[in-house]
């Protein structure tokens, strides 16, 4: 124990500043203030601006050189909130390995995760090795190209896949499950941007399982239009298929709503637009199956859908201010068979709460130039219906022959009965030296017919540059 301890304390005395940008550090929220403050280019020069430029560089890695590895430590303690994360928080207690090599146009990449307890490990645990359970994080070779009105980006191996205009959350693809098994190519042509992505799921009852994604986006200063769909196809000894392969097949059009073809599939829209300098409203749209058949049957709609606004600069020119609701239906992200639940090893690959619910969704952050980087609110209120991603899927307006039967009458949506939660949290940053960070938060969740709880909670991480 006296040995870990010692551990702890030279990384937090250690660790000092390098550049770039690491994932888990919430450099996130000073790309969202830019681009909604400046547009989707970015290219103010403002001083309120170039502090949270400041604050982005400061949370960011720069590999500078051919070679770089460095360790990231994170360690949360006793915080229960289940609706407000930092990024951290979407790993474990325990060291993140990260290994970078770097050429002009390529780029390979490996991180791996540590830790003493099992348990905090749950997106990626494989096995433990004497007290040690430790899975690969992120692993990819990347290589990118560019010229004057567009470039080229294919990636091979596992990182994340975001696909989403939210700020606490994307429908379509989020960063809450572990990073993606994926093959991916991303192309642009001045303001027309195109992804393509194959995806390797875990394995469910021995049912091998691929995600096929493509989207199109259309860009400009003020605007960001994005189209896209999404398949997922399983079956014993499934391997890639060929025309799902295909990014200029519309794949939903041909299986939405289908349940004889093996495939669960989503049609995906979403936009950002920013009328002005500092006002950014943007929603996503996600539908999983329509129903042409059935008349005065609108439950056999299965869609979710995401609106917020997002306000820079008010009440103080650093300030930043964000609502958002999501309204995800029972079933969404679901099929008749169980292999096609929108999921990577049981977390959420859409938004992550799941199914059956709507969710409201405060937040507000004030930065600063002093070591207290910056300070929080954060406000979530979640009605929570019966049937989550854990629920099995039924069709209860059928009969034992299939019928469908008239006089079924759907109790709603989110589906009764109904859960309340609320979570509020009110924290400060604290940056101690450069990459070390200790973010202190006073959290007060409540649950239906509970009393209000109320806790402090510490998070701490740092990044220790070993090699550049």
């Amino acid at each position: 124990m006296e040995n870990k301890k010692k551990i702890i304390l030279i990384i937090f005395y250690v660790a000092h500043y390098c550049s770039g940008q690491f994932f888990y550090t919430n450099y996130q929220e000073a790309d969202h203030w830019l681009m909604t403050n400046d547009g989707i280019h970015l290219n103010s020069d403002s001083d309120t601006a170039n502090i949270w430029s400041n604050y982005k560089i400061r949370k960011n890695i720069r590999y500078g050189n051919a070679h770089h590895f460095g360790i990231f430590f994170n360690a949360i303690d006793n915080s229960n909130l289940n609706l407000i994360q930092e990024k951290s928080d979407l790993i474990g207690n325990g060291l993140l390995t990260n290994y970078r090599f770097l050429l002009p146009n390529l780029e390979i990449t490996n991180s791996m995760f540590f830790t003493y307890d099992k348990n905090e490990a749950t997106r990626g645990f494989v096995r433990t090795i004497k007290n040690i359970t430790m899975y690969t994080n992120q692993a990819y070779l990347k290589f990118a190209s560019s010229k004057k009105n567009g470039g080229v980006m294919f990636k091979i191996g596992r990182d994340f896949l975001i696909e989403g205009d939210g700020n606490d959350s994307k429908i379509f693809f989020s960063d809450y499950s572990r990073p993606f098994d994926q093959l991916s190519i991303k192309a642009n042509y001045k303001q027309i941007h195109g992804r393509f992505a194959a995806i390797s799921l875990d394995s469910l009852s021995n049912y091998n399982r691929y995600l096929y994604m493509h989207t199109l986006e259309y860009i400009t200063k003020k605007l960001r239009l994005r189209f896209g769909e999404a398949v997922i196809s399983s079956g014993f000894n499934e391997s890639i298929d060929i025309k799902l392969l295909n990014p200029f097949n519309l794949w939903s059009w041909e299986n939405l709503g289908s349940s004889n073809k093996g495939l669960n599939a989503f049609l995906y829209s979403g936009f950002s637009w920013m009328p002005k300098s500092g006002l950014r409203i943007y929603g996503e749209l996600l539908i999983d199956d329509i129903n042409f058949h059935k008349e005065n049957a609108f439950f056999l709609n299965k869609y979710a859908y995401l609106l917020g606004f997002q306000k820079t600069s008010f009440p103080l020119n650093s300030s930043n201010m964000w609502f958002e609701y999501s309204n995800v239906l029972n079933q969404v992200y679901q099929s008749f068979h169980h292999s096609h639940i929108y999921t990577h090893r049981g977390f959420p690959i859409g938004h992550y709460l799941g199914n059956d619910f709507q969710n409201y969704r405060f937040h507000y952050s004030q930065i600063f130039k002093s070591k207290i980087s910056k300070a929080f609110i954060d406000i979530s209120y979640l009605i929570n219906g019966s049937n989550s991603l854990k629920t099995p899927f039924d069709n209860p307006w059928e009969d034992s022959s299939g019928n469908f039967i008239n006089s079924y009458r759907h109790p709603g949506f989110p589906t009764p009965p109904l859960s309340l939660s609320f979570n509020f949290n009110l924290g400060v940053e604290i940056e101690l030296r450069k990459l070390t960070y200790m973010i202190i938060t006073i959290e007060n969740q409540k649950y239906s017919n509970s009393n209000i709880k109320s806790q402090i909670s510490l998070r701490f991480w740092s990044y220790l540059e070993i090699k550049k």
